[in-house]
């Protein structure tokens, strides 16, 4: 695809969101009836499989690889899907369930679709996006154009300020896996009427699952690890974010509302008893229940984690004042030091450079989500553990003794390419929106 036919196709879909966008949030009751010829634009498409290829993946059930539909013609590829598409005969795989453990124990289970289910299912995501965020309340922050975990976490900082004692910590059981098909439908039904689309959106919700030789039919739930599975949890769990508001709980019950897609934390300057109970009945009221062994009230002197930053109260060394800090949790360190672990090795059959390429951007996309949060003993610990690995490294390489300290000291390291944390490199990603 030729780089101005690619630029002015970005720009098309950039406009065609921001028309969507702007015709839902000024029409609040409207409802769109022409939406299934967008997923098969042309541009669209192409948008989608950019995205897709850049976020990589791993293999679907057919076992195809990016590389290889990079290989047989992306072209052919966009062809075929649009042609599909278009004479509507397309249809999802099952997808493949894959166990990723989680930070604090237990495992989650993730859909994995085919390259070509993902493409489709991400041009789908690009045209309906729009219509839905435009009605998302301010109190969500996960997975949504132009919001991210640094907003969530500086506006919950801010909140703790306004004479918060506590928080209610709140865990769905099994989220995902437990939305009814009916009532999300319903919800994506009051803005999109086009029955084509719906028929589509359908088959995302209700797509087989491969587990073994078996193929069983999701009756409940939306796969994690497909590109809508978001958006129909910002979907479905806007309903609460808005009686929430509309009920006035923030003032009657004192408690303000912050969610990360299905992390929820209750910021309490009242009693925290009746909020838990209020939003345990807004839950049951959308058939979905609280697994109250995790769900918990918690003492800001005690601390609490949420999407990987952990906010507590206590006496400032300088001021001596009781100030809110926010830190890298605990988990989300030894995350990072897990993944360099796998990563690398002093045994890594790459080139120095190598190494430098691979650690670097890791690094980087973790110092940018937390750096500003009171991280700098976190940042220490982190370089620490990235010099020693690489000296580790290059003492391997090299045939040295002992651990290399005087042959490769820190300054060296730089000198090499080693991400500095502190050196100003790291900066944020600028996200392309529609609005």
């Amino acid at each position: 695809m030729p780089k101005k036919k690619a630029k002015n196709g970005t720009l098309k879909v950039r406009l065609l969101q921001r028309a969507l966008y702007r015709k839902s949030k000024q029409e609040e009751k409207v409802r769109f009836y022409s939406l299934y010829d967008k997923v098969y634009r042309e541009d669209v498409l192409w948008a989608a499989w950019h995205q897709v290829k850049a976020n990589k993946g791993v293999l679907g059930i057919d076992g195809k690889a990016i590389a290889d539909i990079v290989n047989q013609g992306e072209e052919a590829m966009i062809i075929k899907l649009q042609e599909q598409l278009r004479k509507q005969s397309y249809q999802f795989s099952p997808v493949k369930i894959v166990e990723i453990p989680k930070p604090k124990g237990g495992t989650r289970p993730l859909g994995m679709a085919t390259v070509e289910d993902r493409i489709v299912q991400t041009a789908m995501k690009i045209v309906i996006e729009p219509i839905f965020e435009a009605h998302f309340h301010d109190c969500a922050y996960g997975y949504r154009p132009k919001r991210s975990a640094k907003q969530a976490s500086i506006a919950i900082r801010e909140e703790l300020y306004q004479r918060a004692w506590g928080v209610v910590e709140v865990d769905f059981k099994a989220y995902f896996t437990s939305i009814p098909h009916d009532k999300l439908l319903i919800l994506i039904s009051r803005k999109i009427a086009d029955g084509s689309m719906l028929r589509l959106i359908k088959q995302t919700i209700q797509v087989g699952i491969a587990k073994g030789e078996n193929i069983e039919v999701a009756k409940v739930g939306v796969p994690q690890g497909s590109p809508l599975s978001p958006l129909y949890s910002n979907i479905y769990l806007n309903v609460i974010d808005q009686v929430w508001h509309k009920r006035g709980y923030p003032e009657k019950l004192g408690a303000s509302l912050h969610r990360y897609c299905d992390d929820v934390i209750l910021v309490c300057k009242k009693s925290a008893e009746p909020v838990l109970e209020a939003f345990a009945s807004l839950s049951e009221r959308i058939s979905l229940t609280l697994n109250r062994e995790k769900t918990r009230i918690t003492k800001l002197s005690d601390g609490f984690d949420f999407i990987g930053f952990n906010f507590v109260k206590r006496k400032s060394p300088k001021s001596g004042k009781k100030v809110i800090y926010t830190f890298p949790e605990k988990h989300a360190q030894q995350a990072i030091r897990n993944r360099l672990k796998f990563m690398t090795s002093r045994r890594a059959p790459v080139s120095p450079k190598e190494y430098v390429e691979l650690v670097k951007p890791v690094v980087m996309g973790w110092v940018n989500y937390f750096r500003h949060a009171n991280a700098s003993d976190a940042f220490r610990g982190l370089q620490r553990f990235i010099n020693i690995r690489f000296r580790r490294y290059l003492t391997h390489r090299s045939r040295g003794r002992g651990f290399g300290w005087k042959t490769f000291p820190n300054g060296k390291l730089y000198a090499m390419g080693i991400v500095y944390i502190g050196s100003g490199m790291i900066e944020y990603p600028t996200k392309l929106a529609y609005d």
